[in-house]
């Protein structure tokens, strides 16, 4: 798994690669790569936007809720 607070460079291939949660691209070396994270009964879970155009478009409902 690609630590959400990293850079996704060019170390990461399409195999490795986390998706958009809005649109299902692939998420490789993406500049505007962003991430919104939370905890839910001591766990740490997060989403993958390739842009701020997809973290806009998100509903704001996380899986499982």
């Amino acid at each position: 798994m690609i630590d959400p607070t990293s850079d996704i460079g060019e170390d990461v291939d399409e195999s490795t690669a986390p998706t958009c949660h809005t649109c299902g691209k692939k998420i490789v070396q993406e500049p505007n790569h962003r991430v919104v994270s939370w905890i839910d009964e001591g766990e740490i879970d997060h989403l993958h936007f390739c842009d701020d155009e997809c973290r806009a478009s998100w509903s704001g409902k996380r899986p499982n809720q």
